[in-house]
């Protein structure tokens, strides 16, 4: 693949409110979002040898606390990243140990591509990979050879265009608000609360209660490292509930505890499940939470938000290498459709593990929340087993 030339390595402010610039040079494919699967995108397309420009609205320092797995999938794909062990060795793992492992990553992929000469006798170093924090997307227009995308320098307000080959939505969804087609609802209310404390646990694995009045689940989980703990609320699928009193019993329950202020505001949220109707036609390829969600007591959303981020790159790397638009245009769609399929089978799959859910429910010991203390937590008998069953091995470094 021919290189195209690097855009300027910086573009001069724009006051707040001007006009976006004229288009700047083309990219083979700009990552818009730095979650893992975000990341992950960037990643594997500039190690196919492509041109990136990836881009995050917030900072550099991931904040996300929630608990995550990493699933089979995920793991083989960060293998192709040379990132083997992300969680070394364990199962569980907070998003934001992840995402920060991703990030140093990717900041190390872009700071070595633009301040590495060229060794003589070896070939030219590949494309670089431009990396923008603090830098929202405000328009996105498709076309037949390219996409059209306006950027925003979130802190300043300063606005400029790029062109893209392809475009990777790994933004959750929030390209919905300027026109992408969006995600259905495909599964029953359930509101959830997790947050992050730095008292160090007193317990090992995973301990919990139910409250056999309300269905309700509380769990704990030790962070990385044992620094400290992570709490999951967990209320029953389509219950009509007020978030904000949620919230107020789930610090009730911390006070209890005596687990301390939590790292992030207490809010609770509801997770149902949302999907596309249809896998992307154009040369926007959604990844992630962009195509479709699924509820968090499966698990899997940040692991398959890895397996589509690659799976993306390389679809994207693959399309471009094609004699013609429309040999192009099939590879890419083959590659939406691929992702799109991923995510109506965890759709289904989210679904039957609601249906589960009370079943899953009466493994742990009894409680009436808020009124718990530390004896009143314990582990169900056969968890581990149970998880296994559910999740599969534990990954293992090759």
């Amino acid at each position: 693949m021919t290189a195209l030339p690097r855009p300027p390595a910086t573009t001069p402010a724009l006051p707040a409110g001007a006009p976006a610039e004229a288009p700047q040079p083309l990219y083979d494919v700009l990552v818009a979002g730095l979650g893992p699967g975000g990341c992950a995108a960037a990643l594997a397309a500039h190690a196919a040898g492509l041109r990136v420009l990836a881009v995050e609205a917030r900072g550099p320092q991931a904040t996300r606390s929630q608990l995550v797995l990493v699933r089979p999938g995920a793991q083989a794909a960060l293998c192709r990243l040379g990132l083997p062990d992300i969680t070394e060795g364990r199962r569980t793992t907070t998003i934001r140990h992840v995402e920060n492992r991703l990030r140093d990553a990717i900041a190390t992929a872009a700071e070595a591509g633009h301040h590495s000469p060229p060794t003589p006798g070896m070939p030219p170093p590949g494309p670089p990979l431009d990396l923008c924090w603090h830098t929202g997307v405000v328009a996105v227009a498709p076309g037949p050879a390219d996409v059209q995308v306006t950027l925003r320098d979130e802190p300043g307000g300063a606005q400029r265009t790029v062109s893209a080959r392809h475009l990777v939505d790994a933004t959750g969804g929030r390209l919905e608000a300027l026109g992408r087609p969006a995600r259905q609802r495909a599964g029953p209310g359930h509101l959830v609360i997790t947050a992050e404390y730095t008292a160090p646990p007193w317990f090992d694995g995973i301990v919990g209660v139910r409250d056999p009045a309300t269905h309700e689940l509380y769990l704990l989980f030790p962070t990385w490292g044992r620094a400290g703990v992570i709490a999951y609320f967990d209320t029953p699928p389509g219950a009509r509930l007020d978030g904000a009193t949620l919230a107020r019993r789930f610090e009730a329950i911390a006070g209890q505890l005596a687990l301390g202020p939590p790292r992030q505001p207490v809010e609770a949220i509801d997770v149902y499940q949302r999907r596309l109707a249809r896998p992307s036609t154009d040369r926007v390829l959604p990844i992630g939470d962009a195509v479709g969600n699924v509820d968090v007591l499966l698990g899997a959303g940040m692991s398959w938000a890895i397996e589509d981020g690659v799976d993306a790159a390389l679809g994207v790397a693959a399309a471009q290498r094609r004699p013609s638009a429309a040999l192009e245009m099939a590879v890419t769609q083959a590659t939406g459709a691929r992702i799109f399929a991923r995510h109506r089978a965890g759709s289904l799959r989210g679904r039957l593990m609601l249906a589960v859910r009370p079943l899953l429910e009466r493994a742990w010991p009894r409680a009436t929340l808020p009124h718990i203390g530390r004896d009143s937590l314990g582990p169900p008998p056969l968890l581990w087993p149970a998880v296994r069953f559910v999740f599969g091995r534990r990954p293992r470094a090759t």
